[in-house]
């Protein structure tokens, strides 16, 4: 993008105005050329209404002379080759530079029950800096609640971002919901700085840019395990639920992926702190696969933070063993004492003051954010939704493509933090100390 032809400060103004979508300036060639060919479009209109119709009403003009008619063949080749595509896949292998070698990015996002998050994603997604123009969304959502909006609230987010108007709806929506108040008294202050500050301006270059294309997609897999912290994270509940959430994976990318994707980014909707530049962050590296490091915020009775993301991990000997007493069918889940892997977690490796740009080699990988090699896919390697050397899932994902020669790599001290979700056992924490603040004041 041409600095010279873009202020950021007059484009915001003019989207809370209404006016983004002619503040946008889409000069840029890939929100045009979907399908890669030189084509002119006037003369593939002229047949909308079919050839025939166009030859009936056309004919004394097209047979009056030699010339006429080899130009009507000349547009009828155009129309045909129209219809067909040639594709390289060496071309889009991925590249570490991803930005200056124009690299398509496909950002996937699963969905279910997340009307309340919303916001925070589309914040995140607008703080991308990795070119909007060059970036495809997908979203797939699925089995929520009778009663939640999130499909009706991810399409009207959609069609403001694609606008440029998005910033001036998100202006008026809080970071934080009334049901938040509690925990948020609880919070380490300097966190929470941070949060603040990543969604204030100044904004980057590229913020309300629209992106390249959206694709929203329903469709149920009939999860029934509840969207509670308890709920999703009980030991009895997870091998059923990471298969049910391969199989909406694998669905969603095979539904969007091109062959001109050069890379595939997966994101969870509810990350809270992650910096803008994590698309190139990931990239440079030139791993086929590559996660950063994911823990959370806590209330500081409990310690301020924690390590949120178990499923990115090196393989052990006493997992292998492990799963040598295990039936075929059985999911090994990270973090519970019913299965002690003793492996290396890469959540667990993080120093505060580390390298950024340090690396280590996984074998297993988390979902909250994955950036992959489209190639990856295009190999046939998949999320499995079946039992895979008892894991399923992003786990499964990291054992597959390493076994079939992929790079799998993770960055240690590269941090992105989830949401805090208070479980049973917190809420009821606050409770007494709020009872007690109550009584001291009395």
């Amino acid at each position: 993008m041409n600095v010279e032809d873009f202020d950021i400060n007059s484009l915001i103004k003019d989207s809370k105005d209404k006016k983004g979508l002619y503040a946008l300036g889409l000069k840029d060639i890939e929100y045009y050329n979907y399908d890669f060919r030189n084509l002119d479009v006037d003369t593939i209109h002229k047949f909308d209404k079919g050839i025939k119709h166009y030859l009936i009403t056309h004919e004394a003009d097209i047979y009056s002379s030699e010339e006429n008619k080899a130009v009507l063949e000349n547009e009828l080749e155009m129309l045909l080759a129209s219809n067909v595509e040639k594709y390289d896949l060496h071309d889009f292998k991925g590249d570490p530079d991803g930005v200056t070698n124009r690299d398509h990015v496909l950002l996937l996002v699963p969905l279910r029950n997340a009307e309340a998050v919303l916001p925070l994603m589309f914040r995140h997604l607008m703080n991308l800096t990795y070119p909007h123009e060059l970036i495809d969304l997908g979203f797939l959502v699925s089995d929520c609640s009778q009663d939640d909006k999130t499909l009706e609230t991810l399409l009207d987010y959609s069609l403001s971002l694609q606008n440029g108007t998005l910033i001036s709806i998100l202006e008026n929506i809080p970071l934080y919901t009334e049901s938040d108040m509690l925990h948020l008294k609880y919070m380490q202050k300097e966190y929470l700085e941070m949060v603040e500050k990543s969604f204030s301006p100044p904004f980057h270059l590229g913020y309300t840019k629209p992106f390249r294309s959206i694709q929203i997609f329903e469709k149920n897999f009939g999860q029934i395990i509840g969207q509670g912290f308890s709920d999703r994270h009980a030991v009895k509940v997870q091998g059923v639920r990471r298969k049910l959430m391969g199989r909406a994976r694998n669905w969603l990318v095979s539904n969007t992926l091109k062959a001109y994707h050069s890379w595939v980014y997966w994101r969870d909707v509810d990350v809270e702190l992650c910096l803008g530049s994590v698309i190139q962050d990931l990239m440079k590296f030139d791993y086929d696969i590559m996660v950063p490091n994911v823990w959370r915020p806590l209330p500081t009775f409990l310690g301020n933070e924690q390590p949120y993301d178990l499923n990115s991990w090196i393989e052990s000997p006493a997992a292998r063993q492990l799963a040598q007493t295990l039936d075929e069918d059985d999911v090994i889940v990270e973090g519970y004492a019913e299965y002690p892997t003793w492996r290396v977690h890469l959540a667990n490796l993080r120093n505060p003051k580390g390298d950024l740009d340090e690396l280590v080699d996984l074998d297993g990988v988390g979902g909250v954010s994955i950036l992959a090699k489209a190639k990856v896919f295009k190999s046939g390697i998949n999320f499995p939704a079946y039992t895979f050397e008892n894991h399923a899932e992003t786990e499964a994902f990291g054992k597959m493509a390493k076994k079939t020669g992929y790079r799998v790599g993770g960055l240690p001290h590269y941090v992105l933090w989830h949401i805090y979700e208070p479980s049973e056992d917190d809420l009821r924490d606050m409770a007494v100390r709020e009872r007690d603040d109550r009584r001291d004041l009395n």
